[in-house]
């Protein structure tokens, strides 16, 4: 039986990757011109996307950078793209907790709830790729189904006047909000990317494009519904704007909190996964340890998130890791361009 996965599975894995900060108001989320920024990012995604299945060439992951530039230097830059992985990963477990505490929805804490995120996470990193391929497949669908009923119930609470003037926030505002959402979505894809390039028959470009835009769209209708119901700035208060926009309606936020809890465990796991596989690969020796190591970094990270910090200091480390995250794969193009012309010299 093959190991690899289907290109439907791709899609639908990287999916609930790209959509797993659905409920946040970071970046574009919290502005009303957001659904603007949205498909901008839809478009954009699709040149760097492809720069990084270019860069992957279906190479195990830990083997792209080392390929292309040698040990040191391909060992430093992969450990770099683990730590970076690790801290995304933190910082979606600690948004989940906080979406559940802030909100109320148990009573488990912040802690407990980390605590039950830990666990699926750590299920996900136990099992294959192909199993996880399959979890998306089912999941997937429902996250969508979710998603546009409660757009669909909160309908009559919109007023589409609220969606004007378009681009009055300034381009200050613009520019920064929508280097938020290019790192939160389209940089940080090359975390899976590289992790699925070896896995998925045929090009993982098709599902990989289809995938990021799919999200982007989604999170448009998002904002768009949000900043109808709730208005400016009203929107841009709530730490979970989405959440409260659906709670306009009774009971319909519940729809909300599902498609958030279904597709968090994917974003955290496949951050954690790239990292595993990659340190597998450069020391097996210690292979069986990853999974716990990973998982208590992560928790360690959530625990210090930047998320909290003021927002200058947010854009600047967005845009370090926007630039670790671009740099790397165009230097991987690069050398194999030269490589290449050099062989057939």
């Amino acid at each position: 039986m093959s190991s690899k996965i289907t290109q439907r599975q791709c899609f639908f894995l990287l999916f609930l990757f790209f959509i797993g900060n659905l409920v946040t108001a970071s970046g574009a989320k919290g502005k009303p011109t957001g659904w603007l920024i949205f498909l901008l990012l839809a478009l954009l995604s699709l040149p760097v996307l492809y720069l990084f299945t270019c860069a992957a060439k279906n190479r195990s992951a830990g083997s792209i950078f080392i390929d292309a530039f040698g040990k040191p230097v391909g060992i430093t830059i992969t450990v770099m793209d683990c730590i970076l992985a690790v801290l995304l990963a933190g910082d979606a477990m600690r948004l989940f907790a906080d979406f559940i505490v802030i909100n109320d929805l148990n009573d488990a804490g912040a802690w407990g709830n980390t605590a039950l995120l830990t666990l699926t996470v750590f299920f996900f990193l136990k099992c294959n790729v192909k199993s996880l391929g399959k979890a998306a497949w089912l999941l997937q669908p429902s996250t969508i189904v979710l998603l546009l009923i409660g757009i669909l119930l909160t309908a009559p609470k919109m007023e589409l006047q609220r969606l004007l003037p378009l681009l009055a926030e300034g381009p200050v505002i613009l520019l920064r909000e929508g280097l938020s959402g290019f790192t939160a979505i389209t940089a940080v894809g090359l975390l899976p990317i590289f992790l699925l390039s070896d896995k998925v028959e045929k090009s993982c470009f098709p599902p990989a494009a289809a995938a990021c835009a799919g999200a982007c769209v989604t999170l448009a209708l998002l904002v768009m519904r949000d900043t109808a119901v709730l208005g400016f700035p009203a929107v841009s208060m709530f730490r979970f704007p989405s959440f409260a926009a659906s709670g306009m309606l009774r009971h319909s936020e519940i729809l909300m909190a599902a498609a958030f809890v279904i597709s968090q465990p994917f974003r955290s796991a496949l951050c954690l996964r790239y990292a595993q596989v990659c340190l597998a690969e450069l020391w097996p020796q210690w292979q069986r340890i990853y999974p716990y190591l990973l998982l208590s970094l992560a928790i360690l990270s959530g625990a210090l998130s930047w998320s909290s910090e003021q927002v200058r200091w947010r854009t600047a480390g967005e845009l370090v890791i926007t630039t670790i995250l671009l740099a790397g794969p165009i230097a991987v193009v690069i050398s194999d361009r030269i490589k290449a012309r050099k062989t057939k010299a």
